[in-house]
């Protein structure tokens, strides 16, 4: 009963956390319940035996892309008139991305759920150790691949943002290696009572 009444709790928590997300005019504000949200789902999922998923969840997207988005947000400089505005105009995709949505909800939650193979032996008690027995052999391949996808969308963030000026000092690794002390020191012996002549 306990755990029943602690699930409706923090998914009323959710819902409502969801909608000031959407309907919040403060973009930070926004952040700090999608924050929120993240909390709440966390939470969701420790309740339904998930603790693996919910703590990943706690630690990638509160530790790091909330954090991000916050940070990003409190930079830019975003007028409510403008923001406004362009909101509008997005309405009909934002309607329909929530109806796809909505959509594969209800198929996972009210189909899938009535087709579900009760002969399904379950190997470990843990599921942390589950979800790493079904990557690591039955999708190895597309585990590697989603790196890789990861991997070359970072490389091509670099490449597209980075701004090559002919003013700004950069490293030649090449040149560091080959170049010997006899090119940088120089000694020099020094009379008393006289400085160094400076070419």
């Amino acid at each position: 009963m306990f755990l029943v009444g602690s699930f409706f709790l923090f998914s009323a928590f959710l819902v409502t956390t969801c909608i000031f997300v959407i309907f919040s005019k403060n973009p930070v504000n926004s952040v700090l319940f999608l924050v929120l949200a993240f909390l709440n789902s966390t939470f969701l999922f420790i309740l339904i035996g998930a603790e693996f998923v919910g703590i990943i969840l706690a630690i990638v997207y509160i530790g790091a892309v909330a954090i991000l988005f916050l940070f990003v947000v409190m930079m830019l400089d975003i007028q409510k008139v403008t923001l406004m505005l362009n909101i509008k105009k997005y309405v009909p995709i934002a309607v329909v991305f929530a109806s796809i949505i909505l959509a594969e909800i209800i198929y996972l939650t009210v189909y899938k759920t009535t087709k579900v193979n009760p002969d399904i032996i379950i190997k470990h008690e843990n599921n942390t150790e589950q979800i790493g027995d079904v990557l690591y052999t039955t999708y190895f391949i597309d585990f590697q691949l989603s790196g890789i996808v990861l991997l070359l969308a970072m490389i091509g963030a670099i490449v597209l943002t980075h701004v090559y000026r002919p003013s700004i000092k950069r490293q030649n690794i090449d040149k560091q290696n080959t170049t010997s002390s006899s090119n940088r020191v120089q000694l020099v012996k020094i009379k008393s009572g006289q400085g160094i002549k400076n070419d």
